[in-house]
């Protein structure tokens, strides 16, 4: 059973850092239009495909760690999605009122602001179960 445990979490570290591999790259051709639309728009979705494994394999992970762990991850996953949902109603009531700036807070950046509070949160349930 440890050796699943350890076989998991070293499958989603793997995956994330595949994912992060396709990710910036992907970024920078795109917003340097090197190609075409057609082969632009297959560039785009090799790290959608690569992020939903990774998804994937953290959930496996997550299905094989002991309780305090998963709560752990739980809370995390709570607090960034909370203060990511108050980031984008915070950035959309900005935008009716005229006073927003993408260079900060576009779709680019968000993906960044949801890593930073999923690990906020990790932080914060770390503190709280000293796991």
């Amino acid at each position: 059973m440890e050796q699943s445990k350890k076989i998991a979490n070293q499958h989603s570290i793997i995956f994330a850092l595949i994912y992060g591999a396709t990710y910036v790259p992907a970024v920078w051709l795109l917003k340097h239009r090197v190609f075409g639309q057609p082969v632009s728009i297959i560039i785009g979705i090799v790290p959608v495909i690569t992020f939903c494994i990774f998804i994937f394999k953290c959930i496996k992970a997550f299905s094989v760690m002991d309780e305090v762990k998963q709560r752990v991850q739980f809370e995390a996953v709570v607090i960034g999605f909370s203060l990511t949902a108050l980031l984008v109603m915070i950035l959309f009531l900005l935008s009716l009122c005229g006073v927003s700036n993408q260079d900060w807070f576009g779709y680019a950046q968000l993906l960044g602001y949801c890593w930073l509070f999923y690990f906020v949160g990790w932080i914060i349930s770390i503190r709280k179960y000293g796991a």
